[in-house]
């Protein structure tokens, strides 16, 4: 073979090596929790766990303090993710029923794709991140600003995957029970676009169940006092529930998702796997 044959085929495979790096998209991983009000050194104590953990980012579910007027409990809700900041693992909340208040959206991102603050999308790894304000006055009815906006972001999206979180979930087997405007309006058109994962807060405890094909994950143990499964009765063959701090460590490798729910100790012992899977779109 000539040199300038070889060099031509070594090109070649060189420029195909390129290409197919390229398109294989490197594993990451994200941390998914909620409710973390009430109980400072509980909350403190999920923290340093999920630190340990090295995630790219956190997504929160909602309540991240008792009253979302008080300076001083933002103040407080600050240091404890303090250490967050220091690693540099960026923090994208969604808005509970005791965020409200004007303080509020200071700890919303200040960069995000589309949206107010209140509910926005941002982008990682070919994937959409979703955030619907279950507190926004104009509710989540298909006439409603924000339904509005969310199918026209799910409608153009060509994200590998979709996440979503917010408040209050369509399905729950805590005390609060399903969110009626949340699995009316909402859960049809997650189906439609078909969503990878949905995460939410409320109830403090977790909850994980399949509904249309479509993953749900309740997480509220984050530090609010834990409740219990008082609506047990609507759970479906293969829910998974319990009343216990934690926080949920999901892996996105290609199509492939993993999620490992930790139990996590306050006293400090070591975590607890209490629930596991992998699904793919």
């Amino acid at each position: 073979m000539s040199k300038i044959r070889l060099l031509a085929v070594l090109s070649i495979v060189a420029i195909l090596t390129l290409i197919s790096t390229a398109t294989i998209a490197a594993p990451y991983t994200f941390i998914a929790y909620g409710d973390t009000r009430s109980q400072p050194d509980v909350h403190r104590a999920v923290i340093a766990r999920i630190v340990d953990a090295h995630p790219e980012f956190v997504i929160q579910t909602g309540d991240l303090v008792s009253d979302g007027r008080n300076p001083v409990q933002w103040a407080e809700f600050d240091a404890i993710t303090q250490p967050l900041r220091t690693a540099t693992i960026a923090y994208y909340p969604a808005r509970g029923n005791h965020d409200l208040g004007g303080i509020y959206i200071n700890h919303a991102p200040k960069k995000y794709d589309s949206g107010n603050g209140y509910y926005y999308t941002f982008t990682r790894h070919n994937c959409m991140f979703v955030a619907v304000d279950s507190m926004d006055p104009g509710g989540v009815s298909p006439a409603s600003a924000q339904y509005k906006w969310l199918e026209a972001e799910l409608a153009k999206t060509k994200a590998e995957h979709i996440f979503v979180f917010f408040h209050e979930s369509p399905f729950s087997v805590g005390p609060h029970g399903p969110d009626r405007d949340a699995q009316q309006f909402l859960h049809p058109i997650f189906v439609k676009y078909h969503v990878s994962g949905v995460f939410c807060g409320h109830d403090h405890l977790y909850y994980r169940t399949i509904r249309d094909g479509l993953h749900y994950f309740v997480t509220g143990g984050g530090g609010a006092p834990l409740y219990q499964p008082d609506n047990s009765s609507l759970a479906i063959q293969g829910d998974v529930y319990a009343s216990v701090y934690h926080y949920i460590k999901l892996v996105v490798n290609g199509k492939s998702i993993s999620a490992v729910t930790y139990q996590v100790d306050p006293a400090g012992g070591p975590d607890k796997v209490i629930d596991k899977l992998t699904w793919s779109d």
